[in-house]
């Protein structure tokens, strides 16, 4: 249309106001025609809609309540399948349980039965092993207690037949060794005697060449080296003072020794009486042969244990027979420095060479 209306708006038939005014109402002639063309379209649509929705429920619904009913019988037929199938099943595991209780109770109580039979033979078993080591033990312990007994017996009985024998083989060494070694002492006296009368005679011929030596001399140098006397009087000033000196250190040296000796001899004395007074005390109530048999076992035996050791030798040698000998006395009296006479005990020897240390050591202290 507007192809049509153009050539005349070109050859200009028509005003500009004529021109918007066509141009305007065929503009709102158009909007009015598409406006019915469209409301036209839409109600058609809408009644083919409806027409095409009814149509499609109809079938939808048609086709869900086929469905339905046929899953449902589908669905009833497997319940009533399933609930034959579990009333099968059901019996089926209330037999196989029957059946099982009655294998696993017949089985229960025969390893029941088994075990009580295994336990009672293992009971006998333990007691027959107890009764065998307990015996055997017993007869052990007893044969050990025996032996530890002979054991003890054994060496007290060495030791009393030592201690004879030993004073009988010092008699005979004594009375063999006198003869011995006076003969060796009177050959030896004969050919010392004849060298010391050699050598005395030596020395008086070297003394009387030494004298007359140094009467030469000191008249030499009295008449001859006069001169150098004063040189002579400081040298020999100085030589007295080195040895002097000399003297005072060996005296300290020698009062150092002497100190530490007689500390040392103290410790022992003090060693020695502690002993002795433990013996003392552990052999008073034994008599003079047990005495001697019991000294020569703790002879050995340190002092803190002397009452050990001589718990386990008394019951021996208070069984035991065994005579005293003079020489275990007077060896027993050379350890103790103690004088016995029958069960008593006498005071112990005054020790002179003890009172002559104190006497040294409180000298050396600056004591009178």
């Amino acid at each position: 249309m507007l192809d049509k209306l153009k050539p005349l708006f070109e050859n200009d038939l028509f005003s500009e106001s004529d021109k918007t005014e066509i141009q305007e109402q065929w503009d709102k002639t158009l909007l009015e025609a598409k406006s019915s063309i469209k409301s036209q379209l839409r109600e058609e649509f809408a009644k083919k809609y409806s027409h095409d929705k009814k149509t499609m429920i109809k079938a939808l619904d048609k086709m869900v309540t086929e469905g339905l009913h046929s899953e449902i019988a589908e669905f009833r037929d497997e319940k009533a399948n399933i609930a034959e199938d579990r009333v099968k099943s059901q019996r089926k595991l209330q037999e196989n349980a029957n059946k099982f209780n009655n294998f696993m109770t017949s089985q229960l109580a025969k390893e029941v039965k088994q075990l009580r039979e295994d336990r009672k033979e293992q009971f006998k078993g333990m007691k027959m092993m107890e009764g065998f080591v307990a015996k055997h033990l017993s007869k052990e312990i007893v044969e050990f207690a025996n032996d530890k007994r002979d054991l003890v017996e054994t060496k007290v009985r060495l030791v009393s037949e030592a201690s004879q024998k030993l004073s009988a083989i010092k008699k005979k060494f004594v009375a063999e060794s006198s003869k011995k070694v006076s003969q060796h002492i009177s050959q030896s006296l004969n050919k010392e005697l004849t060298s010391l009368n050699e050598d005395i005679k030596s020395a008086r011929e070297n003394s009387f060449g030494r004298r007359i030596f140094e009467a030469f001399s000191s008249e030499f140098t009295t008449t001859h080296l006069n001169e150098n006397a004063a040189i002579r009087k400081l040298q020999k000033e100085l030589t007295n003072k080195d040895s002097q000196l000399n003297e005072t250190f060996s005296v300290a040296k020698k009062y150092k020794q002497l100190t530490e000796s007689k500390n040392k001899e103290i410790q022992n004395i003090k060693e020695h009486n502690e002993r002795t007074d433990t013996l003392d005390e552990l052999l008073r109530p034994l008599r003079t042969d047990k005495k001697e048999v019991m000294h020569n076992l703790l002879e050995n035996v340190q002092t803190n244990r002397l009452q050990g050791a001589f718990e386990k030798y008394l019951p021996s040698v208070l069984n035991s027979n065994t005579k005293t000998t003079k020489a275990s006395n007077s060896k027993r009296n050379l350890n103790e420095s103690v004088a016995r006479t029958g069960n008593k005990t006498a005071k112990p020897k005054k020790d002179n060479n003890y009172d002559n240390n104190i006497v040294d050591i409180k000298k050396l202290a600056g004591l009178k």
